[in-house]
């Protein structure tokens, strides 16, 4: 009996190792069982401003970002341009999950290779990212040498779909 048990837990060790480090999983084409979930990749935005900021921050920093999540692969992609920060940016990170005036902790960074106008770049979502984009619980946040807890933010949303024509 002892053995039966070792080798179910050494084969349920290895398949769900295999779910969470199989590279391969987030290069196959995910399929859902409603239909209405495949389909074009959706878009987001965020307006930036220190406005949006929670704590105080006197910036006429502005910025826009656009995000496109590939639906079969959940790859979000970006393209970030900002301008007039106080100081040079030092971060530019994904924080969730909250609402606008909110704080939360980061959960991915745009810029791994350092920060500048414009930044683009792509990162692989997780379940649970997945389901706080959707439900508006993200927000991007870019930082300053002058506010290191933030200079401009603004919360991620959903475009409205544009009709084909």
């Amino acid at each position: 009996m002892r053995r039966v048990l070792a080798v179910v837990a050494v084969l349920g060790g290895a398949l769900s190792a295999g779910t969470v480090w199989g590279a391969e999983a987030a290069a196959h084409k995910r399929t859902y069982p409603d239909p209405s979930l495949n389909g074009p990749p959706i878009r987001f935005f965020a307006g930036m401003s220190a406005d949006e900021e929670s704590s105080f921050t006197e910036s006429p920093g502005t910025g826009r970002a656009e995000f496109v999540l590939d639906r079969d692969t959940m790859k979000l992609s970006w393209k970030i341009t900002f301008k007039d920060l106080t100081t040079a940016p030092i971060a530019a990170r994904v924080h969730g999950p909250q609402t606008p005036g909110g704080e939360a902790g980061a959960l991915f960074d745009l810029a791994p290779n350092g920060v500048k106008s414009p930044l683009e770049g792509s990162h692989i979502l997780t379940d649970g990212e997945l389901r706080y984009l959707l439900t508006d619980r993200l927000y991007l946040n870019i930082t300053t040498a002058k506010y290191k807890q933030g200079e401009i933010r603004g919360q991620i949303q959903r475009m409205r779909p544009t009709p084909t024509q």
